[in-house]
């Protein structure tokens, strides 16, 4: 029984000698790799500082709109019986864009000007009755009664004249307004209706026929931050960007609209203006507005990733002759263009790590890929 316990006691001191020579050997090998791994060297690439020039810019964005523009409503209530205008048509102001149905404003205009001959006669008739009675009141012949209701009449007539003129002119101008023409030159950029369809005289949404735009000149309704109203009090042109054109920059006037802000946002409403002979632009492009504030000449210029940010401020990292990397706080001006000014903190001659400064640290070896 004892050699037992004694064989079993070996056994267990064997095996726990065993675990503790593994254990030490798995150790060993991470202490290993961490170092190798601490004293790799880290592939980077370099860039110099360039001097230049760069901008102060406030980069804004809009959707552009015709500065006229206008939904085309019918005047009367009827159906449409003709359209003259499609989508896409250019027309004249004073051209004609659609017509609705005559007959019932044609039936007025007639009826008015019955009316109106009417009276015109019984107007004259008055005026023959009003000089003869007035010959034989004068001989004595006529009482004063038949002088006094000879212009009664006279005056009747005369107002009824002038009442079925005014209708007369009404039903024409309303009947004029059967035909539906352009208020002013431009494109029709939608059709709403059709022939056939019953409008009303009413301005609503559902009324409308067209919509008609005239894209010769175009404007950009933008918001200024309130800290920069005060840089932009010189600025009269801007820098007007297309996803349409990305590679053309279109030069646009600025104006300032409003002089007082927006208490919900702190801004304040601006509009820029832009020539469109040419009708290269339309109505509805998104527009990237660039206004350039101020302008700091023959600086040092690095690209714009290679400036990172921790609690004590902007950094970077140059390479020393030894080939380690050496983390530098720098003082940044204007960034425009993937380009940021530096102020203080490098010089010419330096190479900047621009490629794998996420992954090294001070004084950590690097080395340079071309």
């Amino acid at each position: 029984m004892n050699k037992r316990k004694k064989l079993i006691i070996i056994s267990g001191a064997v095996v726990v000698v065993i675990l503790a020579v593994l254990l030490a050997l798995r150790i060993s090998a991470n202490l290993k790799a961490s170092q190798n791994k601490r004293t790799a060297v880290q592939n980077i690439k370099v860039t110099a500082p360039e001097k230049g020039d760069i901008y102060d810019k406030l980069l804004l964005s809009g959707d552009i709109i015709a500065i006229q523009q206008a939904n085309i409503y019918s005047r009367v209530t009827g159906n449409i019986q003709n359209i003259f205008a499609d989508v896409g048509d250019y027309v004249g102001k004073g051209k004609l864009l659609a017509v609705i149905d005559k007959s019932t404003f044609v039936q007025t205009v007639k009826q008015a000007e019955a009316q109106l001959k009417q009276y015109q006669a019984t107007l004259e008739l008055n005026k023959v009755n009003l000089d003869r009675t007035k010959v034989l009141f004068d001989k004595g012949l006529a009482p004063q009664g038949d002088y006094d209701n000879a212009v009664t009449q006279l005056k009747v007539s005369e107002t009824q004249v002038e009442s079925a003129e005014a209708n007369y002119k009404n039903a024409m101008l309303q009947l004029s307004y059967c035909n539906i023409t352009a208020p002013f030159s431009g494109f029709v950029t939608k059709r709403l209706l059709d022939v056939g369809t019953l409008v009303t005289s009413t301005s609503t949404t559902s009324n409308s026929i067209f919509i008609i735009s005239d894209i010769s000149s175009l404007k950009i309704l933008i918001n200024i931050p309130e800290k920069n109203i005060a840089s932009i009090e010189n600025i009269h042109e801007v820098n007007v960007k297309t996803d349409t054109y990305p590679d053309k920059t279109f030069t646009a006037d600025f104006r300032k609209i409003s002089q007082s802000l927006d208490l919900s946002t702190r801004t304040m409403q601006a509009e820029v203006r832009l020539r469109n002979d040419d009708k290269t632009l339309k109505p509805g492009m998104f527009a990237k507005i660039e206004i350039l504030l101020d302008k700091h000449t023959d600086v040092l210029l690095i690209p714009v990733q290679c400036v990172m940010y921790d609690d004590k401020g902007d950094f970077l990292y140059t390479v020393t002759p030894e080939n380690t990397a050496k983390k530098i706080y720098v003082t940044k001006g204007y960034s425009s263009d993937n380009n940021v000014e530096i102020i203080t903190g490098i010089n010419e001659n330096d190479k900047i790590i621009s490629v794998g400064q996420e992954l090294v640290n001070d004084n950590s070896k690097v080395q340079i890929s071309q």
